[in-house]
């Protein structure tokens, strides 16, 4: 376990950090160190959770995605991408699913923006030959891919430009995505004090700019659940996995905060999803 400098480890130390005075027990000030090294020791590699098993339950959204973009992937001989791919783990289920040897499916391409899983997809999505390309939508960076060479675009949470995905799509091809919305876990930006990032991110913004783009929309639903965390350790490991959903955390400036949340657990955070299906015209 890698050491961290604490500000809890005594009461003076405590008083400096955070101008509250000597007040947390010795129980409190290791629980607080415990989730310093918890939050500066864990790390997202690929898209995967499993630090977190038994410790948070997640609701999932009525509707099928997978199942969804797996039988769009069998509706096409044309070539596939799928956006964000992560570590390659979700794609590498629908292949498997897909039943089909190496040399009778169609070319499957992947994005990842994220650099640490590049490396990871690649090993995972070697086995099928689908190359791995680094993409990033945010940055305004131009899909690799060829005008109208596709059949169906599948993007799981992950940004994308709408007129990128018109292009490469062919004529009739399907684009299919489920997002986070932008008012995802409102108790998060709450608690620890950030502002909403992405309020664009909404089922309606994006399903007027793919119309924009020239597609007709064939599916727009929303939906809203739980995620539950077991207690505060739990919360702090997700927040490290995915910083972007609180970026100015920390467990020092929101000490108290997370003794608070510790002594109501299990902590309970408001998911926020749409999908949106769509044609190219």
């Amino acid at each position: 376990m890698r050491v961290v400098d604490s500000p809890f480890a005594d009461p003076e130390s405590q008083l400096s950090a955070t101008g509250r005075g000597p007040t947390w027990s010795q129980t409190e000030r290791e629980l607080l160190d415990t989730l310093a090294v918890v939050h500066a020791e864990a790390a997202m590699v690929g898209w995967e959770f499993s630090r977190l098993d038994e410790r948070w339950s997640v609701d999932e959204p009525w509707w099928d995605f997978e199942n969804d973009c797996l039988e769009a992937m069998r509706s096409t001989r044309q070539s596939i991408l799928d956006l964000g791919t992560g570590g390659g783990e979700r794609l590498s289920l629908l292949v498997r699913s897909l039943h089909e040897p190496p040399a009778l499916l169609p070319q499957i391409f992947a994005t990842e923006g994220w650099a640490p899983n590049i490396a990871v997809a690649r090993s995972s999505l070697a086995p099928w030959s689908i190359p791995v390309m680094e993409y990033d939508s945010d940055a305004g960076d131009v899909l690799p891919l060829a005008e109208r060479s596709l059949g169906v675009v599948m993007a799981r949470h992950e940004s994308y430009e709408a007129s990128e995905v018109a292009r490469v799509l062919a004529p009739g091809g399907r684009f299919l995505t489920q997002q986070v919305d932008g008012y995802d876990a409102p108790e998060i930006h709450n608690w620890f004090g950030d502002d909403f990032r992405y309020p664009d991110v909404t089922a309606d913004a994006h399903a007027a700019s793919l119309r924009d783009a020239g597609m007709r929309i064939d599916q727009v639903d929303e939906w809203s659940g739980q995620m539950r965390f077991a207690d505060a350790t739990a919360l702090v490991t997700y927040l490290a996995l995915v910083p972007w959903d609180a970026p100015d955390f920390s467990v020092e400036a929101h000490a108290q905060r997370l003794l608070d949340l510790e002594a109501s657990a299990p902590i309970v955070v408001t998911q926020r999803r749409f999908r949106i299906y769509g044609t190219l015209e």
